[in-house]
């Protein structure tokens, strides 16, 4: 068995809050792809609020519940 990332709407650039497609203004689900896919590569398995631009600071959309481990469509990475 291999082991492969798929270009669902979930890696894409184009995904915003809610699971919104911003290009095309429709909301999506994980099994969505389609041929406007842009591969979002900053996603790892190291992503997480702590390492987000956004932890601790006003832009942060989801302040109550950021914390080490979590991670959210609002996931940015860190410039540090």
């Amino acid at each position: 068995m291999s082991i492969r990332t798929n270009n669902t709407c979930l890696n894409c650039e184009n995904l915003i809050n809610n699971l919104t497609c911003s290009k095309h203004n429709i909301e999506v689900d994980i099994f969505n792809v389609c041929d406007s896919h842009s591969f979002k590569e900053v996603f790892t398995k190291d992503s997480n609020c702590t390492n987000c631009i956004s932890f601790h600071m006003d832009s942060c959309g989801h302040p109550e519940s950021a914390s080490q481990g979590m991670l959210c469509f609002e996931w940015q990475p860190s410039l540090s």
